[in-house]
């Protein structure tokens, strides 16, 4: 390894606060990978092909990456395993620290999706809350039904325990507690929906906030790009009389289940998306 140019880039990203998937989305580490990677963005960008981000170098990979994250955000599209997925809806890329996920080498081939609510106020900081505990998700869909993409769908994010390897992780932007009503309202928001007959794990719920219906043809278009790609189908767990199974179903605790899952289905100590009509949701997209 070329201990010297590592070693000063490494110097160069804590001054400036540029990480290495700047220069190639897969970069997680300061190592030679990352300085063929400066080499090639330098020639690119007639400069000098030293691999060593200086002043230079920096102000135009900076530049470039404002540009392409404008660029990114105008788009509807997904990021999966580097490729643009078409999507028929709002997306903003705004990909999470390096270090709250695990790159998967080769080609993953997920066969769930795992839904979360985020007990968070907004995608903004849900965001900051998962940097802030070192996890992840791949997609949040905020208040106004905007999708956010944290991470590539093909990176490994810390979600679900056992099911990690094998699930992409979607969060709905939901506070839960009815104390945030007035919150929501003064944002600009319509008051949010309180659901009080919700039940998960055999037990009744006190009132909570629901789901913006945004929120909820988002999730639709969400889950028919990420279900038609991957091939997952568009099943639910679901009980012996074929409605919506509000407990922990065994096949999808052990990653074996194929299809789309709300995060109590994998764990007694998860609540989340309560009340979220999961089996007439994906009903509707087939």
């Amino acid at each position: 390894m070329n201990w010297f140019k590592i070693h000063y880039n490494k110097k160069s990203a804590k001054k400036h606060g540029w990480h290495p998937n700047w220069f190639a989305p897969y970069l997680t580490d300061f190592n030679n990978e990352l300085i063929d990677e400066i080499v090639n963005f330098q020639t690119e960008h007639d400069l000098k092909p030293d691999g060593l981000v200086g002043p230079m170098t920096f102000r135009r990979i900076l530049s470039n990456r404002e540009y392409q994250l404008e660029f990114e955000k105008s788009k509807n599209h997904i990021l999966v395993n580097g490729e643009k997925v078409p999507i028929d809806w709002d997306v903003k890329l705004d990909l999470i620290k390096p270090g709250a996920f695990r790159k998967y080498r080769g080609s993953r081939k997920p066969n769930m999706i795992v839904t979360h609510w985020d007990v968070c106020t907004s995608a903004e900081k849900c965001k900051r809350v998962l940097e802030a505990r070192n996890i992840s998700t791949h997609f949040c869909i905020d208040n106004d039904g905007v999708i956010y993409q944290f991470l590539d769908t093909n990176d490994v994010r810390w979600h679900a325990l056992k099911v990690n390897n094998y699930s992409i992780g979607v969060d709905i932007s939901n506070a839960y507690y009815t104390k945030y009503t007035a919150l929501y309202e003064l944002k600009g928001f319509r008051p949010r929906p309180v659901l009080a007959d919700s039940r998960v794990h055999g037990v009744k719920l006190k009132p909570h906030l629901g789901y913006y219906p945004v929120q909820i043809e988002a999730y639709k278009h969400l889950i028919e790009a990420l279900c038609k790609h991957y091939k997952i189908p568009f099943v639910v767990p679901t009980t012996n009389e074929g409605t919506l199974m509000t407990s922990v179903h065994n096949g999808a605790a052990s990653g074996k289940f194929k299809g789309i899952v709300c995060h109590y289905h994998l764990t007694k100590r998860k609540i989340d998306c309560a009340g979220l009509e999961l089996k007439k949701i994906i009903d509707s997209l087939y």
